[in-house]
């Protein structure tokens, strides 16, 4: 498999049949509430019951997390990656909720990714499944990878996430080489949404449009293209608990829930 990283660690846990790399130093632990705040690394079991009822219902609900889900991020930024992605490409995801992204890799390419915290259940769906998969367990502040390893990297809705997101953005910094692609989203957290619907709970940041880019830009990061996105539909919470955004663009950033970027990593 092409561009297939080599983890840097020896240590590694059982799941779903298989030995899952974990970083070295971070521990780990197997509970329901594993990743909901970043002092609980791990994995949330899933009986196998619980899996065979999850794999049947996947097909009927996938299509509302593409509703809901605003995918419609994830396809822009697919976009980039195939505009920039080669058959020798070392692409790396950071924080991939349901693995889909790698849908948008050229065949043959290793789709490497690491997460703080993953449901056995998607362990049993995508990495067990799909040989592209080089899944880690590990923090984005302490990627286990050699230096000047990836040619694209991926961060979707996550690094508003992170308490040191300057170790996060040099972390990436790192691993990437020189000239490295950066594909990034993130929320506005200063838009109507926060204001009218209150702070996302796991959010660590509520950055604006042009406190980000100063964060990037002081990183190193070269921003290339950038836009604003996301129009919040408060829907009463007897319809949905769920928050629906479309992909609608405003004039005024208030009215955009996301940040959509892609940078050049500068060495």
């Amino acid at each position: 498999m092409r561009g297939k990283i080599n983890w840097r660690t020896s240590k590694s846990v059982p799941c779903a049949g298989m030995t899952i790399p974990v970083a070295e130093g971070l521990p780990i632990s197997t509970r329901d509430d594993a990743g909901l705040d970043q002092a609980l690394p791990g994995i949330r079991p899933n009986s196998a019951r619980s899996i065979a009822i999850k794999s049947m219902a996947w097909p009927f609900t996938r299509p509302l997390e593409e509703f809901f889900g605003h995918q419609w991020l994830q396809h822009q930024l697919g976009r980039w990656l195939q505009k920039y992605a080669t058959s020798e490409t070392c692409f790396l995801e950071c924080g991939p909720g349901d693995m889909s992204f790698r849908r948008y890799l050229p065949p043959g390419v290793a789709y490497n990714t690491i997460e703080f915290a993953v449901s056995e259940f998607q362990i049993h769906r995508v990495v067990k499944k799909d040989p592209r998969v080089n899944f880690c367990i590990a923090s984005i502040t302490d990627i286990p990878v050699a230096d000047n390893t990836c040619d694209i990297i991926a961060c979707i809705e996550m690094l508003q996430q992170i308490i040191p997101a300057d170790q996060a953005m040099s972390e990436i910094r790192r691993v990437a080489k020189p000239g490295a692609k950066l594909l990034c989203t993130i929320g506005n957290g200063k838009c109507d949404k926060v204001e009218r619907k209150g702070k996302n709970r796991v959010y660590a940041h509520f950055w604006s449009d042009a406190e980000f880019q100063a964060i990037a830009a002081k990183a190193g990061f070269r921003m290339l293209e950038h836009y604003q996105t996301g129009r919040w539909i408060p829907f009463p919470k007897w319809i949905t608990q769920r928050p629906l955004h479309l992909p609608i663009t405003s004039k005024d950033e208030y009215y955009n829930s996301y940040f959509v970027y892609l940078f050049e990593i500068q060495k």
